[in-house]
């Protein structure tokens, strides 16, 4: 696919661009989270991406999407970037609207429209009469929530990308000696990567997952899926523990701190005590829906139509 030019962009040939960054150092979880936005918005919108790195580029061309280096914009631009990102301030000088997407409690930059789908917070949020905050995990934009089927004796884990992705081995040694399968998203040790049908088929009959804290933690949730929640900094270990005191799942706390012994305590609890299954469950889907997509895009629908008459307006 050719990379479009800047005339094409800045022509007003696209409703909406879409920045964010994937890669084997980063992760996919945020161009993934983009795409299934970028899916739902295509329907009735024209969307072209914005990679920050060679990996996302190729990421977001193989599905099917134009991407584009150029430093001209839509009038409406949508940023999923884990820290701030000075390119705020080059939206606005452009003359677009900023939709920024966070998790984590992230959501610090100074966007027109703040969507922040985590649990938890971390700074202290001040909308403005220019600005606007979407806050909580039923804006989390997750896959379309898994339907629960008869379980088998498998343990789902999952950690996302990056270099979580080499911490799942310490974890399945622990639950082979504990006479469990694991199956992570890598598939079965020494495999190739799961596929999406595979990774559905998983989460409908695991007994129950082991998740870090990020993304993947709330998909599990949706889908009705005991977890047991890892966390690999301490961003991610708030969002555990906020998950944990709403009774929605089993908090082990950070991986580096980690024992065999408290890992071993929490999987015998997850495999015997069905009251708390039952429990984490029901907690956990009454916080995470799985509706935040169609949220998120009715939200992104109606500032795109607030620009269309800001155009129209200035035209005549």
């Amino acid at each position: 696919m050719n990379t479009l030019t800047k005339r094409e962009v800045a022509g007003s040939e696209f409703d909406a661009g879409i920045v964010v960054d994937a890669g084997p150092s980063v992760g996919y979880g945020h161009a993934v989270r983009c795409l299934r936005l970028a899916r739902a918005l295509i329907k009735r919108h024209r969307i072209v991406f914005y990679p920050l790195s060679e990996a996302c580029k190729d990421f977001i061309e193989s599905a099917g999407f134009p991407t584009t280096s150029g430093s001209a914009f839509p009038p409406l631009v949508i940023t999923d970037l884990r820290e701030v990102h000075g390119i705020t301030a080059a939206i606005h000088r452009h003359g677009s609207k900023h939709i920024s997407i966070h998790d984590l409690g992230l959501a610090q930059c100074y966007s027109d429209v703040a969507i922040d789908g985590s649990v938890t917070r971390l700074f202290p949020y001040s909308a403005g009469k220019n600005r606007t905050l979407f806050l909580g995990p039923q804006y989390m934009i997750t896959r379309e929530p898994v339907a629960r089927q008869k379980s088998m004796e498998t343990v789902l884990v999952t950690f996302g990308g990056g270099s979580t992705a080499n911490l799942a081995q310490k974890i399945t040694e622990e639950l082979w000696r504990l006479g469990l399968t694991p199956v992570t998203t890598r598939g079965f040790i020494g495999s190739m990567p799961m596929t999406d049908e595979e990774l559905t088929r998983t989460m409908a009959t695991c007994r129950f997952a082991i998740s870090g804290s990020g993304v993947s933690l709330y998909e599990l949730l949706a889908s009705g899926v005991p977890t047991i929640a890892i966390a690999f900094d301490r961003l991610q270990l708030r969002t555990a523990d906020a998950f944990h005191e709403r009774g929605a799942v089993l908090s082990a706390g950070l991986m580096d701190r980690l024992s065999p012994a408290t890992l071993a305590r929490y999987c015998v609890e997850m495999l015997e005590n069905r009251q708390l299954t039952e429990r984490i469950t029901q907690a956990g889907q009454a916080l995470v829906d799985g509706k935040g997509l169609s949220r998120v895009v009715e939200i992104v629908r109606r500032q795109i139509w607030l620009t269309s008459q800001i155009r129209t307006f200035t035209a005549c």
